[in-house]
């Protein structure tokens, strides 16, 4: 071979030898929507499921989930419980760290968990925490943080002493007892999750925020599985609108989909076959009243709005993915709750609950001569408007005038929480598979969770005496009594039982269907 012979395919080696390399080292990503941007990355401050979902990304409890969303060991390697039921005893696996390589020790749980409690923190859900021993008392700040019982005798163990038997606990600390750095929570304060301080323990690391483009989450190389965790990079996509984020699918722009349009399921399901999943899940979607002022304020008013609501309309015309229409505050399908409270009204014909309806409503007030408004406030989302418009014009018979306020979820959230609304569109989810992490969306004792804000004091002792029962049929009693006088009361008025809407794409393995619809990234992969 020539001289020039050589090198003309020394070249074109190389050349090929180039093509190759960004095939080769390829980073592997998935790239999922999220149903609206961040409002924190604070993990002990979250309340919506998009903050929720960075949490379990960066940071890791005690207890975490497998890929069937089942709880399994997390940072502690295992745990023991007293004969009573009332003192968990966990042990941390060896060696953690922070991901910036300071070591993670109990003391860091014992100072977390402290911090949930401090009520300086204003940690929103932590009444789902009362259970732990002093809890509600140090969060009233009737106690100091030091007087929570929770205790950490060595670098490795951790003590949660409780106030009742709690069946539910280790699920409740997958999502609520995530541990913060000390060391930098003290020194930047609440400007600690900015991008260029936040540290975590999690599978993933903070890459960066790009608002109305994505987070960017990259794998933790000091994870005590991070050889187990298989992609390089999260990409969290907010996108409300369920349509746009199908048509940047159908484009190859996004690897997984978590809401999709309800009328858009059959040509969805005709185009992508398996790639669609739709599971029944321990999820709610309910319509909120306003208890604290207006009209909505009358239980007469609730009532009469909430029996003038054809949920099985609403489900066959609307959603369209097979959700179970509901009456109930209690999704069929938690643990140790044989027989729910549901509405009244449940079994009348809808001739029947029109009539009483206007009865009410004429009881409270209102008719022709005074007709009621009311302000109805619903995320952007094209099947919540929807299913708006629908509600609305099933009060109109009524003589029932209703505003329509849409905005953006971040709006409507703080809407929300600032109770500026007669009627608005609210959704849970189950912290667990227990009854009581539903009837806690109407605790006086949990204003962030309780966006009615209903405060029923017979409601709360029914939930109390649930508590202190150690008898499991007992403690259901007590649920579904409570469950009863919710329903009664109607401070919301449940709409249906949640159907996950996923499209998956098949270049992701590690996907598993589950009724919770929680799905670590941890585990997801691309072919």
């Amino acid at each position: 071979m020539s001289h020039r012979a050589a090198q003309t395919w020394a070249v074109v080696l190389l050349s090929i030898g180039l093509a190759l390399i960004p095939a080769a080292f390829a980073e592997s990503v998935v790239r999922r929507s999220s149903t609206g941007e961040p409002q924190t990355l604070d993990p002990q401050l979250w309340t919506y499921g998009q903050d929720g979902n960075l949490a379990q990304d960066l940071f890791q409890g005690l207890t975490t989930l497998d890929s069937r969303a089942n709880v399994v060991p997390g940072q502690a390697e295992s745990w023991t419980v007293s004969t009573d039921g009332r003192r968990y005893t966990f042990r941390l696996r060896p060696n953690l760290e922070w991901s910036d390589g300071k070591a993670l020790t109990s003391a860091d749980f014992l100072w977390s968990l402290r911090r949930i409690f401090d009520p300086k923190t204003v940690s929103p859900a932590v009444a789902l925490l009362y259970v732990i021993r002093n809890g509600k008392a140090v969060n009233q700040g009737r106690l100091p943080v030091t007087a929570l019982g929770v205790a950490a005798p060595d670098p490795r163990t951790l003590v949660i002493e409780l106030e009742h038997p709690a069946p539910y606990l280790l699920d409740l600390l997958v999502h609520r007892a995530f541990p913060v750095p000390r060391h930098v929570v003290e020194k930047y304060g609440r400007q600690w999750t900015r991008p260029e301080h936040i540290v975590s323990n999690g599978a993933f690391v903070f890459g960066e925020w790009r608002p109305g483009s994505h987070v960017r989450l990259l794998r933790n190389p000091r994870f005590h599985e991070a050889a187990s965790v298989r992609l390089d990079a999260i990409h969290h996509v907010p996108i409300e609108d369920p349509k746009n984020a199908v048509v940047r699918y159908r484009a190859g722009e996004l690897d997984v989909v978590v809401t999709l349009p309800s009328d858009q399921i059959d040509d969805i399901r005709r185009q992508f076959g398996a790639q669609l999943r739709l599971v029944t899940q321990l999820g709610l979607e309910y319509l909120a009243f306003n208890t604290r002022r207006g009209a909505t304020a009358d239980t007469r008013v609730r009532r009469a709005l909430s029996m003038a609501i054809d949920r099985e309309l609403i489900v066959v015309r609307i959603t369209r993915a097979g959700e179970p229409p509901a009456y109930c505050v209690v999704p069929q399908g938690v643990l140790n709750y044989p027989t729910r409270g549901c509405a009244d009204f449940e079994k009348m014909e809808p001739t029947q609950r029109l009539a009483a309806a206007r009865g009410l409503l004429a009881a409270a007030g209102y008719g022709p001569s005074r007709p009621l408004t009311l302000r109805f406030r619903v995320n952007n989302s094209d099947t919540q408007r929807k299913i708006a418009l629908a509600v609305s014009s099933m009060w109109q018979p009524l003589g029932v005038k209703v505003e329509l306020i849409g905005s953006e979820m971040k709006a409507h959230q703080q809407a929300l929480a600032q109770g500026d609304f007669d009627v608005a569109r609210g959704a849970w989810y189950g912290e667990d598979r227990d009854a009581l992490s539903f009837l806690r969306l109407l605790d006086g004792r949990a204003p962030a969770l309780n966006i009615s804000g209903f405060d029923n004091a017979e409601y709360k002792a029914l939930l109390d005496q649930a508590d202190n029962s150690a008898d499991l049929a007992e403690r259901a009693a007590f649920l579904q009594k409570a469950e009863a006088l919710a329903m009664r009361e109607q401070p919301i008025a449940p709409i249906h039982v949640y159907v996950s809407r996923r499209l998956v794409s098949p270049r992701v393995s590690g996907w598993v269907d589950n009724p919770r619809g929680l799905h670590l990234n941890r585990y997801l992969a691309v072919r």
